[in-house]
C-alpha cells in the first residue's frame, strides 16, 4: 500500500512539473503584433526577457527597465555609475549596432530596440536588418518634442505604463511650459552662446545640429556661423579667431564627460581666451555632466534636465525654476536615484570654482 502511495505521489510530481515545463514553453512562444513608431506591425514575444537597445534607446529603456537589456551601449565610468542601478550595466556586454552582428545575435535577444530619427532609410534598414538577423526590430523615435508619446509607447512595449505615466506628468509639469517662456523673449534680450567643445574647447555644433538643439530650445543664439553641421557626432573644428569674431555673451562647456573639466580650465585660466566678453563677465558655464551631459552626449533624455537647466541659467527670472528640487525629483523619476540635496547642489553648480 505504501509502495502505492509513493508510485502515485511520484507520478502526480512528473505530471505537475511537465504541466509547468508546457505553460512556460508556451507563454515563451506565444506572440503579439505590436505597432512600432514608424508604423511598422512587428511581431514580437508576449513576455519580452531579453532587450538589446541601441544608444538612443539606452536612457528611455532604463527609465522604464533597469534589468531586461542584454547589453550596454556605452562604457560607463565609475560616476557615471554610482547614479545608476547596478542591474542594467553589470555583466552586461558592451555592444552597440555598428558593431558586429554576430554578437548581437549571440546575446539571443526577444527584440532589438532601435531609437532614430524616422526617415523612409532608417525603416528600409530596420527592415532589412530584422531579415538579416531574424530578430524582430521596433523602431522608436527620438524626437525630444515627442517623448510623451515615446514614453507611452515604451511604456505599453516593455509593459510598464504606470512608469511611463509618470515619466509623462513630470514632461507635463515641468517640460511643456518652457516653449510659451520662450516665446515671450524679445530679440534684444536672448543671449549670445558659444558651445565649445573637444579637450581644447576649439570644436562645436552650430545652429541646426542635434547636439546644440536645447540652445535653440532655451531661447538662446547659437552664434557659430559659417560653421558646416557634420553628420554623426558632430563637434565641427573652429579657431580662437574665429571665437574672437563672435565674441559671445556666455560660453557653455562641454568637456567630456569627464570629472577633470579639461575644456573649462583651458577657457578659464588660458590667456589666449581672456580678452574674449564671456571670460571677462565670467560668464563661462561648466554644463553639469553626471549621469549624462545635460545638454547632449548622448542627444537622448537626459537633455530633458538640460532643458530646464540651461533655460533657467540663460533667463532665470522668466523661468523661475527651482533647479535643485526639479534635479532631484528628475533623477528619482527617469534615473530611479534618490539625491540629496546636497549632491543635488554639487551636480547643477554651473560655474565650478576654478581661478
Amino acid at each position: 500500500m505504501m509502495k502505492n502511495n509513493i508510485l502515485i505521489l511520484l507520478i502526480g510530481y512528473c505530471c505537475f512539473v511537465s504541466c509547468i515545463g508546457t505553460t512556460s514553453k508556451s507563454a515563451q512562444s506565444e506572440t503579439r503584433i505590436f505597432t512600432d513608431m514608424a508604423g511598422r506591425e512587428v511581431e514580437i514575444p508576449v513576455e519580452l526577457r531579453k532587450v538589446f537597445i541601441d544608444r538612443h534607446s539606452t536612457l528611455m529603456f532604463y527609465s522604464l527597465d533597469t534589468v531586461r537589456n542584454v547589453n550596454i551601449g556605452f562604457r560607463y565610468s565609475d560616476t557615471e555609475k554610482h547614479f545608476l542601478k547596478k542591474s542594467f550595466y553589470e555583466n552586461k556586454p558592451y555592444v552597440i549596432e555598428e558593431g558586429s552582428h554576430e554578437e548581437m545575435v549571440s546575446l539571443d535577444p526577444d527584440i532589438i530596440l532601435w531609437s532614430q530619427r524616422l526617415t523612409p532609410d532608417v525603416i528600409e534598414k530596420a527592415e532589412n536588418l530584422q531579415q538579416k538577423l531574424n530578430i524582430p526590430v521596433v523602431l522608436m523615435d527620438m524626437d525630444i518634442h515627442n517623448y510623451k508619446a515615446i514614453m507611452k509607447k515604451m511604456g505599453t512595449l516593455l509593459g510598464n505604463e504606470d512608469q511611463a505615466d509618470k515619466i509623462v506628468s513630470f514632461i507635463e509639469k515641468n517640460i511643456d511650459p518652457i516653449p510659451g517662456k520662450v516665446s515671450s523673449i524679445e530679440e534684444k534680450e536672448k543671449k549670445r552662446i558659444y558651445y565649445a567643445e573637444g579637450m581644447k574647447g576649439l570644436a562645436t555644433d552650430p545652429q541646426g545640429s542635434i547636439h546644440s538643439l536645447l540652445i535653440d530650445l532655451c531661447g538662446g543664439v547659437n552664434i557659430a556661423e559659417a560653421v558646416d553641421v557634420l553628420p554623426g557626432k558632430g563637434m565641427s573644428n573652429v579657431s580662437l579667431e574665429q571665437v574672437y569674431s563672435w565674441n559671445p555673451d556666455y560660453i557653455l562647456v562641454w568637456s567630456g564627460n569627464f570629472d577633470s573639466m579639461n575644456s573649462y580650465k583651458e577657457i578659464k585660466q588660458s590667456e589666449l581666451w581672456s580678452k574674449l566678453r564671456a571670460v571677462k563677465s565670467n560668464k563661462i558655464y561648466q554644463v553639469p555632466w553626471r549621469p549624462f551631459g545635460w545638454i547632449d552626449r548622448p542627444p537622448g533624455m537626459n537633455r530633458l534636465i538640460g532643458y530646464l537647466w540651461l533655460s533657467n541659467l540663460l533667463y532665470p527670472d522668466k523661468m523661475n525654476i527651482d533647479i535643485v528640487d526639479v534635479s532631484r525629483e528628475f533623477f528619482k523619476t527617469f534615473y530611479h536615484y534618490d539625491m540629496s540635496e546636497a549632491e543635488a547642489l554639487e551636480i547643477t553648480n554651473p560655474q565650478p570654482d576654478i581661478v
